[in-house]
């Protein structure tokens, strides 16, 4: 391992919760929040179609499988960073866009918020506090959706800026599960 790569990876170890910036599998830059599923590797990625060594991280809500692609944040050397940030109290609104929820995937029908509402730029506060699972629907389509009640309280797209706030997990998965349309 490069000493750049040890620098990096130093200070991280499973469980913690980070913010990092690198690129995911694509490519593509990314930005993700949450707790480290497992302790930095180091790899080989492709970058500009040659290989280069660099330093994988697996981050997600707890719980999730650090060998689903869709939590890896590839970080270069030259590029990347990962530090410690706190994790959110639930107490504390967030008016984001859904892609930055913690643990929202397609594959992911356990991720569980309290729902405040549409968000953006104009929206001044959450208005209403509902807890609700995030379950993906199809065609890019996220069900916000109570499975005590069975009620859908909203449909959103990555996109879509909402409040939220993380919220227990009471249940498990439902077998009034909204279905893929």
């Amino acid at each position: 391992m490069t000493t750049e790569l040890k620098d990096l990876a130093k200070n991280l170890s499973t469980g913690a919760h980070v913010t990092a910036t690198g690129v995911d599998t694509r490519g593509r830059k990314v930005t993700r929040t949450g707790h480290l599923l497992a302790d930095p590797i180091v790899v080989h990625a492709r970058r500009n179609g040659f290989p280069t060594r660099a330093l994988r991280l697996c981050i997600g809500a707890p719980g999730t499988d650090p060998t689903d692609r869709s939590t890896w944040t590839t970080l270069f050397t030259d590029s990347g960073t990962a530090e410690h940030t706190p994790e959110p109290e639930p107490t504390t609104w967030s008016n984001t866009e859904l892609r930055y929820v913690p643990g929202v995937r397609a594959s992911n029908h356990t991720t569980r918020i309290r729902y405040g509402g549409k968000g953006g730029a104009r929206s001044t506060g959450p208005t209403q506090d509902t807890p609700v699972n995030v379950y993906y629907t199809d065609d890019g389509i996220y069900a916000l959706w109570d499975p005590e009640t069975d009620t859908t309280h909203g449909l959103a797209r990555l996109t879509t800026k909402i409040w939220w706030a993380p919220a227990p997990r009471p249940h498990t998965d439902s077998p009034n599960a909204p279905t893929p349309a």
